[in-house]
């Protein structure tokens, strides 16, 4: 059909009359208009923000003093005009460690000359440490603590893989629930040698410490307001001695080791139903448990699997990590196998290395066990218990219990828990509640 037939064709065609509504209540039509939508801010441009504020940040550079190189690299952001800057316990770990073998220094800008930089003070739970130049700088991030709205666009800087310092765009999200050590949750890219650096806002206030990355654009921050304690502490405390910084760390790790032990001992502990046995449960928000039953027809036996475990830990070094804890049940049950050999898959499930905290022999001594036949509420269970001992942190600790329930023949729980950095009481204590909690229904 023609346009002009069409327009013919509309034109005759007669128009139904539209039927007015009823009217509309007196309250609606009180109603004021919804207000106009704001104007659009436009973002600030990334490069804009760049040039302002590059020199605020520089590369941290750990020197081993035998040789006189790079041992490590990460990032630092300074946050006064007397040089004091902010970066991670992890980037500077070795100099805490061992002083009179690691040193640190700053780069301040792409090519320019290093500039020795004092280790002040650290915090190792949240995982930040302040250090200082010599020399003024005049250009310096003002630490607040608010934290923007979620989803609001952030950068992070620092300096990625030795490239010079770079600017990556990304999403705040907002503090992890159920944390066991505060992070704030950065969609965007941290890379190697980020670590220290800041991300912030678009108006250039800082929001959080580079700390981690999972890849995938997922990222980890510190809050800020740990790291203004700190420097706070650091500005108050200028002269701190290196092997102060130690002991240091050590009283660190026993106050945050207590506060986890007081948090789960009056935590309640639920009773999780695996078969005819009960075990410990979640204990705590910030554990996550997973569980798992694998089926093969040729097996003739079921194993099923309940672990819980911390998703974060504490950096020590490269080699040792702590704050951890963790626990595995296995409840195995046959119909086929007799009871002798399932006393003998049983015995080999009970001897299996459990997950141990990551240390080296630097680290920690061997474990020493003791085994005992526990009675746990009328039930007869075999628990062998092993400490080892932190060896640069005296009063520092990792458990593991083991326990195997001994009261059927073809069907039992093995069990183990892992305590990562503890008084040698307070693993104790919380090993002895975890203990109580085994049962059998008939």
């Amino acid at each position: 059909m023609s346009a002009i037939l069409l327009a013919a064709v509309l034109a005759q065609a007669p128009v139904a009359p539209v039927e007015p509504g009823p009217p509309l209540p007196d309250s609606v039509r009180a109603l004021p208009a919804p207000p106009a939508p704001p104007p659009a801010v436009l973002p600030p441009a990334t490069h804009e923000l760049f040039q302002r504020i590059q020199n605020r940040v520089a590369q941290v550079r750990i020197i081993e003093r035998r040789s006189g190189t790079r041992s490590s690299i990460g990032s630092a952001f300074f946050v006064s005009g007397t040089g004091h800057a902010i970066t991670n316990y992890h980037v500077v770990s070795d100099v805490v460690l061992h002083p009179e073998d690691y040193t640190a220094e700053l780069v301040l800008r792409r090519g320019g000359e290093p500039v020795p930089a004092r280790l002040l003070d650290v915090d190792v739970v949240h995982d930040l440490a302040v250090i200082r130049i010599q020399e003024p700088v005049a250009d310096f991030f003002a630490l607040e603590d608010r934290e923007p709205p979620q989803g609001t666009r952030l950068f992070a800087m620092g300096n990625p893989h030795d490239l010079g310092t770079t600017i990556v765009e990304g999403t705040f999200n907002g503090l992890i629930q159920d944390s066991l050590y505060e992070r704030i949750h950065f969609s965007g890219a941290i890379n190697p040698g980020m670590s220290g650096g800041p991300t912030l806002t678009g108006e250039g206030r800082v929001v959080g410490v580079n700390v981690a990355t999972m890849g995938n654009q997922l990222g980890f921050l510190v809050p800020m307001k740990h790291a203004r304690a700190l420097l706070a502490r650091a500005v108050a405390e200028p002269e701190v001695e290196e092997a102060t910084l130690l002991e240091r760390v050590r009283q660190q790790l026993l106050d945050n080791q207590q506060l986890l032990t007081e948090r789960l001992m009056t935590a309640a502990l639920p009773k999780q139903p695996l078969g005819s046995y009960q075990v410990p449960g979640r204990w705590t928000p910030f554990l996550k448990c997973w569980g798992d039953t694998p089926h093969d027809p040729e097996v003739p036996y079921t194993v099923t699997n309940y672990q819980c475990s911390s998703e974060e830990d504490i950096y020590l070094s490269s080699h040792h990590r702590s704050g951890v804890v963790a626990y595995l049940h296995q409840h195995a049950t046959s119909q086929k196998l007799g009871a002798l050999r399932f006393s003998s898959l049983y015995s080999a499930l009970f001897s299996q290395d459990p997950d141990l905290v990551e240390a080296s022999r630097e680290d920690v001594t061997n474990f020493r066990c003791e085994t005992q036949f526990v009675d746990v509420g009328g039930l007869p269970v075999r628990a062998a218990l092993c400490l080892r001992a932190y060896r640069r942190f005296p009063g520092l600790y990792d458990l593991v219990l083991r326990a195997a329930t001994l009261n059927a023949s073809t069907s039992g729980v093995d069990t183990s828990l892992t305590l990562g950095g503890f008084s040698a009481a307070n693993a104790r204590r919380l090993a002895r509640r975890y203990l109580e909690v085994l049962s059998w229904t008939k």
